[in-house]
């Protein structure tokens, strides 16, 4: 061996022998990687801010919505979906039924924002959540209070009528009271709401709102 080589052979084994001596061995290193922090998510842009089919929806019933209003709804839909175990496409067509996407929509009532939800009733609704109630209709147009008890609504709806997409929707959109009545006396349901939702449904993901549990 050259000297050249013996010097660099006496400089690694003198490296690593300090390197043991300071408590850095390989194995503790390993374990110092495992408790670095995981990467920030938090700030990351919603997953529908990637999905077309959600984008052309909206390009096509409110072009005029901004880019920033638009993300925090995305987030806010996933949000709910996410802790009342809804699904996403459910809640869009929803909105797209009653508000084509316009979060400042005043309905012939008080019903209010994305998700139409009468203010008459929002005491009652916010009472179940364990939330503040919103005392005004511009309380009800914050997007995250709106679909939060929209969603809310739909969640507790489904439980009720079993998952029958034709009941919890009607009942959205007419009241429970209206539904029960008419299963008491046998009538057939209106499906003119239901067909809306259904055809923004179908838009998003080419699959009847019916099977929307499914997905």
């Amino acid at each position: 061996m050259r000297k050249k080589g013996r010097k660099a052979l006496a400089l690694g084994i003198s490296l690593l022998l300090a390197t043991v001596s300071m408590g850095c061995s390989n194995g503790q290193q390993a374990d110092n990687l495992e408790e670095m922090p995981e990467k920030d998510t938090n700030n990351s842009p919603p997953n529908l801010m990637g999905d077309k089919d959600f984008l052309a929806l909206i390009e096509k019933l409110n072009p005029r919505l901004d880019e920033s209003t638009i993300e925090n709804i995305a987030l806010t839909i996933e949000k709910y979906s996410s802790q009342y175990q809804v699904p996403t496409n459910l809640i869009i067509s929803v909105i797209a039924a009653e508000s084509e996407f316009h979060p400042k929509l005043l309905g012939a009532l008080d019903d209010t924002g994305l998700m139409q939800i009468r203010l008459k009733y929002a005491s009652y609704w916010a009472e179940m959540m364990g939330i503040e109630a919103p005392k005004t209709q511009k309380e009800l147009l914050d997007i995250d209070t709106n679909i939060h008890m929209g969603t809310f609504i739909l969640k507790r709806l489904l439980d009720r009528y079993n998952g029958n997409m034709e009941l919890v929707l009607v009942a959205y959109n007419a009241g429970e009271t209206y539904v029960d009545k008419k299963i008491k006396t046998a009538q057939s349901l209106p499906t003119r709401y239901i067909k809306r939702v259904s055809n923004f449904h179908m838009e998003l993901c080419n699959v009847p709102v019916a099977t929307a549990l499914e997905y």
